[in-house]
């Protein structure tokens, strides 16, 4: 499978995607935990083990399961995983469940806040180069809302005000371009006419020199061989000459454009692998590495979700 998938907004999608989640409610609904206590008993019971019987498979007390399902008691992450294992159920949703009861709604919705934040690289390096962040006319003064702050940093970052920090030339920030669709990396003319947009991400993602980098927009004619690993609009950023494996998406030249698709190498030929439910295999003649070379104008290091 490609390397997980990370959501990095653009500077220019972002404000669509944010907009979506930026309406303002009179009132938020309040955060329930969901009760992994009751889970467990249902869970035992579909199983006909008593208490007994689960504590034996977990390797704790049955007084300790008894305080937990009724609620008493919140298990720690590993007793957690232990007991989702002896119920043959999903060890990571008791892991979470563990930890998020221990921190509670308010603590978690922080959480949660700084994750949100964490996923836009432009975000973070304007807070971690001692800037102010942006405040909102409409915020009350407080400028609470996360979405909004995020896509104001977008709009700084695409359209810098006068005397402003342009965070396109930090040296944590890396401008990769993105190119129109089917547009072949190797003919990006110096007006940059392939070139539709630009991702700004944070450097320390890609660990490589962004000079050998693109990033390709996925569209619905790409589905035959993406679907299951990207969604139409994600974007996918490519490497240039990056060593080809099964397990990557790869930017591949056919019929005088780019197709992107996971292949494998048979011989004399590249195989375009299909995607989930799709069936049957394109097939591009490579009689020699040179020719491997020509056909193939990257494989992805990096896959960002709409």
């Amino acid at each position: 499978m490609p390397n997980s998938p990370l959501d990095f907004p653009t500077s220019s999608a972002y404000n669509l995607l944010v907009s979506k989640q930026s309406v303002k409610t009179p009132e938020r609904a309040a955060v329930r935990l969901p009760e992994l206590n009751a889970r467990m008993r249902a869970r035992r019971s579909q199983l006909g083990l008593t208490g007994s019987d689960l504590a034996e498979r977990a390797g704790i007390s049955t007084s300790y399961v008894s305080l937990i399902e009724n609620g008493a008691k919140i298990p720690d992450e590993q007793v957690a995983a232990d007991i989702a294992r002896a119920l043959g159920d999903d060890e990571d949703l008791y892991r979470a469940w563990a930890r998020a009861a221990r921190l509670g709604p308010r603590e978690l919705g922080l959480l949660t806040r700084l994750e949100v934040a964490s996923r836009t690289p432009a975000f973070v390096s304007l807070v971690e180069s001692g800037q102010a962040l942006p405040r909102l006319a409409d915020s009350d003064g407080g400028g609470d809302d996360l979405a909004l702050r995020m896509r104001a940093v977008a709009r700084r970052l695409s359209s810098p005000s006068p005397g402003a920090q342009d965070l396109t030339g930090s040296p944590s920030v890396v401008s990769i371009p993105v190119l129109a669709e089917g547009a072949d990396p190797a003919r990006i003319d110096e007006t940059g006419a392939a070139v539709t947009d630009r991702l700004l991400l944070d450097r320390r993602l890609l660990g490589r020199s962004a000079t050998d980098l693109f990033a390709c927009v996925v569209v619905a004619g790409d589905m035959r061989h993406l679907r299951g690993l990207a969604e139409p609009g994600d974007r996918v950023v490519f490497e240039r000459g990056a060593t080809l494996a099964p397990d990557r998406i790869c930017a591949v030249r056919a019929g005088g454009r780019l197709v992107l698709s996971r292949v494998l190498r048979s011989g004399g030929a590249l195989l375009l692998l299909p995607g989930e439910g799709e069936t049957g295999f394109d097939s591009l003649e490579i009689p020699d590495d040179d020719a491997l070379v020509d056909r193939v104008a990257g494989a992805h290091v990096l896959l960002i979700r709409r």
